[in-house]
């Protein structure tokens, strides 16, 4: 029988090996599921950067339509650059550029235009269309996956693959 000190009472707490056999379970199911999460992020500069392409493809279409006037997409594969103009050639907001590790480039195929659309630009008229001229921009990343954005010629559908 544990007698009681004056001040003092009985406290529990948890044995060195109690703690131990925690902290390995923890050990086991966090190795457990590492390869699991590990993949998580493949894929995810490629994705983000094929939709913000798309997305200036898509605010170029807009832009003429609403503002009645011709806007274009120009892409400087070179530089792994992109922009939109107006009519005028005024570049609208600012030049964006791709990940490091995303380029303009056909996989697989350094000497394929990446960029099918004459003079590397996507020109939209005051309807949405493309000017009749259909193309496609094609971005592949470091680790090899690609992405391909197609623009239809008539209508100016924008389809990304």
């Amino acid at each position: 029988m544990i007698k009681m000190i004056s001040g003092i009472g009985s406290k529990r707490a948890f044995t060195l090996v109690e703690m131990l056999v925690v902290l390995a379970i923890i050990g086991m199911i966090m190795a457990i599921s590492v390869p699991f999460t590990s993949g998580f992020g493949k894929g995810l500069r490629i994705k983000t950067a094929t939709r913000a392409v798309g997305g200036i493809i898509n605010a170029a279409k807009s832009n003429a339509v609403t503002f009645r006037k011709n806007y274009s997409v120009v892409f400087d594969v070179k530089k792994n650059q992109y922009w939109i103009e107006d009519d005028a050639g005024r570049i609208y907001e600012k030049k964006y550029s791709l990940p490091g590790s995303v380029a303009f480039k056909v996989k697989g195929d350094d000497q394929a235009d990446s960029v099918t659309f004459e003079n590397d630009r996507i020109t939209f008229n005051a309807s949405g269309s493309a000017g009749g001229v259909s193309g496609s921009v094609t971005l592949t990343d470091k680790q090899g996956d690609s992405r391909t954005i197609s623009v239809a010629g008539a209508t100016g559908k924008i389809t990304i693959n």
